[in-house]
Formats: C-alpha cells, sequence, structure tokens
C-alpha cells in the first residue's frame, strides 16, 4: 500500500514538473522559435560531430568546428546562387511583362488584360506597407537563424562544461524537482531530434528527385533551385507546395505551357509520394504510429501552430504517448 502511494505521489509529482515546463514556454512563445532551432541546430551537430571525430580520428571540438566551417560554406553558397537565381528570375519576369507576344496570343492577351485591371485598382502605399512588412518578417526570420546558429556552435563546442555546471542544480535541495525537469526536457529533444533526422531524409529524397525533374528540362542555375527546394523541404508536406511558385514562373519563362505543366505533375507526384507515402511511412516506422494517426496529427497541429506545428507536432504527441506510457518511444 506505502509503495502504491509512494509511486501515484511520483506520477503526480513529475505532472507537475510537466505543467511547470508547459507553463515556462507559454510564458517564453515569443523566443520559441530561435529555442527549437537552437535544439535542433545542436543536436544535429553534435551528433555530426560524433560521426566526424570517429571517421578522422579527430577530437571533438575540432570535429565540431569542421561541421561548422561545412555548414557555413553551404550557407556562403546557397546565399551566392540563390541571390543570382533571384535576380535571373526578377529580369526574366520584366521582360515576360515587356514582350510583345502577348498581344499575338489570345488567351495570353485576356491574362494580361486581367492582370493590368487588378493592378490598376491595387492602392500603391498599401503595397508599399506590405513589402516593407514581408522584408520585416524576413529579415527577423534570417536574424533568429543566425542567431540560433551561433547560440548552437557555442553550446555544441561548451555541452561538456555546460553538462558539469548543470550537476550543481542535481545537487542541491530541489534535486527532486531539477530531476525529473532534465530528464522530461532530455526526453523530448532526443525524440525531436530523433525525428528530425527522418525529415532531414525525406528531404533530401524529395530533392534528388526534383533536381532530376529540372535537370531534364534544362532549368538555369539548378544548383541555386536545388538549396530553394532542399530547404523548403525541411517544412513537411508544404514545403513542396511553397516550392512550385519560383518553379512555375521559370518553367513558364525558359518554355512554355507544356513545361509549367511537367512542372505541376512533378511537383504533385513529389507531394503525393511525401504526403502518403515517405513522411507517414519513415514516421509511422519510427514512431511505431498509424499512418492516419500522422495524417492527422499533421493537419490538426498545423492548424493550430502554422509551420511549426508541422515541425513539432509529430514530436509533441510522440512524447506525449511516452510520457505517459501509452506507448514508448524506442531510441534506435
Amino acid at each position: 500500500m506505502n509503495s502504491f502511494i509512494s509511486w501515484r505521489h511520483s506520477q503526480l509529482y513529475r505532472y507537475f514538473v510537466l505543467a511547470v515546463i508547459i507553463a515556462l514556454i507559454v510564458f517564453l512563445k515569443q523566443f520559441m522559435s530561435l529555442l527549437l532551432l537552437t535544439i535542433i541546430f545542436s543536436y544535429l551537430a553534435i551528433n555530426a560531430g560524433k560521426r566526424v571525430s570517429a571517421v578522422l580520428k579527430t577530437s571533438r571540438a575540432i570535429s565540431i568546428a569542421l561541421v561548422y566551417i561545412l555548414v557555413i560554406t553551404l550557407i556562403v553558397l546557397a546565399i551566392n546562387h540563390g541571390t543570382t537565381t533571384v535576380m535571373h528570375q526578377v529580369k526574366s519576369m520584366m521582360a515576360l511583362a515587356t514582350d510583345t507576344s502577348w498581344d499575338t496570343n489570345g488567351f495570353l492577351k485576356e491574362v494580361y488584360k486581367n492582370m493590368h485591371h487588378y493592378t490598376n485598382t491595387l492602392n500603391t502605399d498599401q503595397l508599399i506597407s506590405k513589402g516593407i512588412s514581408h522584408l520585416n518578417q524576413v529579415g527577423h526570420v534570417l536574424y533568429e537563424l543566425v542567431l540560433a546558429l551561433l547560440f548552437s556552435f557555442i553550446f555544441s563546442m561548451t555541452y561538456p562544461q555546460l553538462r558539469a555546471w548543470s550537476l550543481h542544480f542535481l545537487h542541491s535541495p530541489y534535486h527532486k524537482f531539477f530531476g525529473e525537469f532534465y530528464i522530461i526536457i532530455h526526453r523530448f529533444i532526443i525524440i525531436l531530434g530523433r525525428l528530425f533526422e527522418v525529415q532531414l531524409m525525406i528531404c533530401v529524397i524529395n530533392t534528388a528527385v526534383m533536381v532530376a525533374v529540372l535537370a531534364f528540362l534544362q532549368f538555369p542555375y539548378l544548383l541555386g533551385f536545388a538549396i530553394l527546394i532542399f530547404i523548403l523541404g525541411l517544412i513537411p508536406v508544404f514545403g513542396v507546395i511553397i516550392s512550385l511558385v519560383p518553379l512555375t514562373i521559370t518553367a513558364f519563362i525558359i518554355g512554355n505551357w507544356h513545361t509549367v505543366l511537367i512542372i505541376l505533375v512533378a511537383v504533385a507526384c513529389v507531394h503525393f509520394l511525401e504526403s502518403y507515402f515517405l513522411h507517414p511511412h519513415f514516421m509511422s516506422q519510427r514512431t511505431h504510429m498509424p499512418i492516419l494517426v500522422i495524417l492527422l496529427n499533421l493537419i490538426i497541429m498545423e492548424k493550430l501552430f502554422g509551420v511549426w506545428g508541422l515541425v513539432v507536432g509529430l514530436p509533441i504527441l510522440t512524447f506525449l504517448l511516452d510520457f505517459f506510457r501509452i506507448q514508448k518511444f524506442k531510441n534506435q
């Protein structure tokens, strides 16, 4: 009887600690994007550093430094090729807008007339205001990405010292609370990291398929589009759809409606492959959940939390099932 009471007391205390963590998350919700990005980057960097250290037989610090040097190099290349691609897109769209063939093709002429009528009804001040607002949002996202990359580098390099320092909390008068706090946070980070690794694998497959299609259609700036597709592919399911906008514009510029149709079919196939096979199948293998549950989770979490819901929705569900001992997450 005493053992049962003790067990119930420990369970209730763990629920209390979880409630404190949830309250802390709500209180710090404006920093959640930065915190989640830092956690994901740190997890990937530490694991990549372990693999580099095992292959090159280098120290932990050197291995992590090599990982970040490689990542920063890829980011610089991505910015370089991405800027070139965007400039090419803008120039091509301006050339297309002033092309005289609009008047020779009946369908294109009708499209142009509708676009011209629509642009005449737009408020220039509102357009400028919205444009500045969108630029501010993009700038804020880039700021958070750079800051998260910096924080994750510092965390990864100083992880042994931070871990040793954090032991002071476990030897404090409140060691029980901090012990439960550590167990819960550590478990969630492991689940989030493992499932994000699966998303990376899916992203690589999607990018390879789309790059093969773009190479077949002889798209310009193939590397720039590959980087764009890979980055958008990190957003489960919906990233593929977002990439449709620049791809269709370029397809129309370099080809005709047949090229656009091929791109639409290719993106639809990749979207179908990811939504109904790759993402549910690989996530189901890792989480041991039915595919229908995973699809419903993605839909509900996207409605509740937007894009971040697609990224952390399944890890949250997996963590809760593991926490309440409904289905244990196997850290294989």
